[in-house]
């Protein structure tokens, strides 16, 4: 059978860590491919939810719920069920995705994984392209920013000034350089830099700014003067729910248990609204957004950056559990991908369906790489980590 040539080339990583011969070429000349990639390229990352496996619960379906309430709440304006039910939506999501994270740690194969990545530019001998890894996420949880410090790594996450910090996309241009004690000799150091455009737990709203705060005070925020939401069973109900792809009668379901709320229950839900509007700022799982221009502002910042540095000269993008849904981030890629010959993108597929997702929306694009698990097997965050640490060496 002929090859085709619009697919996209896949080398396959085993369970250990190495690559497997594939598509006909020696695995030495495969490596040696590789290495010579990771070791010259501006390196970034960019990482789904499936870097959270293990501490961070799954989105499951909320997307479809989120879009399709707040589809209802653009059509039927005078009906305030549907604003009750957006509410019910957002306390279940915080109550089932962020609150876990209250004072979690990451785990030691995230901690692993992050040095690892580090690895990759830590040792480098060249002084032509800057110590520094680019690490972008979805993500809102703070797992990258806790393993950097387990890993006694100083990082940028964007925040300027010390007593109130507060988010300066321009942060992200900077180098660290360290100076002998009792020599003039310096040396550049390891940065990185972590970015999060779809907001995260440790931004907080400011007048006009987005602040500061520790992902975990800003979980109690939310839950001040709101005794009570998390034990709230309607929200067992809304659970259930959102495990499956919304559909006409889920929605009937969820509209049901809105209309069925007591005064004091839905009295509950709007300040707990009110309190999660005011405090979070974050992207929603939902299609539309943003609701103002201040993270809006943030998201573009960040996604310039993104662009920017998919246009340079001999730029290289890891991708690990990421699905590109977000659709600006998904366009801004492919046309990198399409239009800069001299990017190359790196992207670990979980399963061998995950890399026929991936043939579809880079067809084409002879940049694109693909590192397939063996047959039967998965390609976690674990076998992600010790390839490239292997390749590396």
């Amino acid at each position: 059978m002929a090859e085709d040539p619009a697919a996209l080339r896949r080398f396959t990583l085993k369970q250990d860590g190495k690559l497997a011969s594939l598509d006909g070429h020696k695995p030495d000349e495969d490596c040696k491919f590789l290495r010579n990639i990771l070791a010259s390229a501006h390196l970034n990352m960019m990482f789904g939810s499936a870097f959270s496996i293990g501490v961070v619960p799954t989105l499951e379906m909320r997307e479809s719920w989120f879009c399709a309430v707040e589809s209802k709440i653009s059509g039927c304006q005078d009906e305030p069920v549907w604003g009750d039910a957006l509410r019910m939506l957002k306390a279940e999501y915080f109550r089932s995705v962020m609150l876990p994270l209250d004072g979690e740690d990451p785990t030691d194969g995230q901690v692993a994984a992050i040095k690892a990545f580090l690895g990759l530019v830590r040792d480098r001998g060249t002084t032509t392209i800057p110590k520094r890894i680019n690490l972008f996420t979805t993500n809102y949880d703070p797992l990258i920013e806790r393993s950097l410090e387990k890993a006694l790594v100083s990082y940028n996450d964007g925040f300027v000034g010390r007593e109130h910090p507060v988010f300066d996309s321009s942060a992200y241009s900077r180098l660290q350089y360290e100076q002998s004690l009792f020599m003039e000799y310096t040396s550049q150091v390891v940065t990185a830099n972590v970015m999060k455009p779809h907001g995260s737990l440790t931004w907080r709203r400011a007048e006009n700014a987005v602040e500061y705060s520790s992902a975990d005070e800003t979980l109690k925020t939310c839950l001040d003067g709101c005794d009570g939401i998390v034990d709230l069973p309607v929200l067992d109900d809304v659970r259930e729910l959102v495990r499956h792809e919304c559909d006409d009668r889920g929605l009937a379901q969820l509209e049901d248990a809105a209309r069925a709320l007591s005064p004091a229950d839905a009295a509950l839900l709007a300040r707990f609204g009110d309190r999660y509007d005011s405090t979070l700022c974050i992207v929603n799982p939902t299609k539309r957004k943003f609701e103002e221009t201040l993270l809006e502002r943030s998201y573009y910042d960040l996604l310039r950056i993104y662009a920017n540095e998919l246009d340079r000269n001999n730029a290289l993008l890891l991708v690990f559990g990421f699905s590109f849904a977000d659709e600006h981030i998904r366009d801004l890629t492919v046309r990198a991908a399409k239009s800069n010959p001299k990017l190359i993108v790196l992207i670990s597929c979980y399963s061998t369906d995950a890399a026929g997702d991936f043939e579809r929306l880079f067809k084409g694009c002879e940049n694109v790489i693909l590192l397939v698990p063996e047959d039967g097997e998965c390609l976690g965050l674990d076998v992600f980590a010790k390839g490239l640490a292997w390749l590396s060496r």
